[in-house]
């Protein structure tokens, strides 16, 4: 994967900004809905080439949805994911346990 240029970065960093701040708004109305399902699959699409501080920012907003709608449990588990992916959290799950 290649580092982003300074334009997807700005891209991407306006995407993030949008998705955090949809994320806040805690009763929605029809456009609302429709516009944080459009965030949240784009951002899903981009998953693989965001950085890691990202990934984490989305997170971090996903976890504070008081009442999560499928999809972003869906999107929170897209961002499990790639967070364990980075930290290789399955690595201790495959040793097993001394006694």
């Amino acid at each position: 994967m290649t580092p982003p240029n300074t334009d997807e970065l700005q891209a991407h960093t306006h995407l993030i900004r949008a998705v955090e701040s949809n994320l806040k708004i805690s009763v929605l109305d029809t456009e609302e809905l429709r516009f944080r399902e459009a965030l949240l699959k784009t951002v899903s699409e981009k998953i693989e080439s965001l950085k890691q501080g990202f990934i984490v920012r989305l997170y971090e907003a996903a976890c504070d949805v008081k009442f999560p709608s499928a999809s972003v449990c869906d999107f929170r588990k897209s961002l499990h994911k790639s967070i364990a992916k980075a930290h290789n959290l399955k690595a201790p799950r495959r040793t097993s346990p001394t006694a």
